[in-house]
């Protein structure tokens, strides 16, 4: 799937949606919280009844949260990576994560013949969402990358017979 099949606006629509569900979580910024952002997406897409979203969400979240951690401060304790979860039932899944770093994100992806080794993560969510984007944080610290994954049309039912 490639990026920007959708609007920014379609997904500010799908997080102002009133069938929203949504779940945070505030994850010190180390590299073992990679793991952490990965169980609770797990965890949370399986207390949602998704678990078909798991192995998509969790790669991006965990490459999103990989650039957060890798943008943090040297002090890990005064900085915390926040991932926010949202799910539209029927429509799509809504993975954002703060990132310290307030320079845009450039996506990358070769670099001679491989993988670039700073924006590779950006190249994998770009492959798995219809959308992404980043906006700055409302407390100025950084900004916050938002990935939009369409949830896939369920089979429709046969009626009893």
């Amino acid at each position: 799937m490639n990026s920007h099949q959708i609007t920014r606006g379609k997904m500010l629509d799908a997080l102002a949606s009133p069938t929203a569900l949504s779940a945070r979580t505030n994850l010190p910024s180390r590299p073992e919280s990679v793991k952490a952002a990965r169980d609770f997406v797990a965890d949370q897409l399986a207390c949602w009844g998704q678990p078909d979203l798991e192995y998509a969400a969790t790669l991006v979240c965990s490459e999103l949260v990989t650039n957060a951690v890798t943008h943090g401060t040297p002090d890990p304790s005064t900085s915390e990576c926040t991932v926010v979860l949202t799910l539209v039932p029927g429509e799509a899944l809504i993975a954002q994560v703060a990132d310290p770093d307030p320079s845009p994100p450039v996506p990358r992806d070769t670099f001679s013949g491989t993988l670039a080794e700073h924006g590779r993560g950006l190249y994998i969510v770009t492959q798995l969402t219809a959308h992404w984007s980043a906006s700055p944080r409302p407390d100025g610290n950084g900004k916050v990358i938002s990935a939009y994954l369409l949830i896939a049309a369920q089979p429709a039912c046969a009626a009893p017979t």
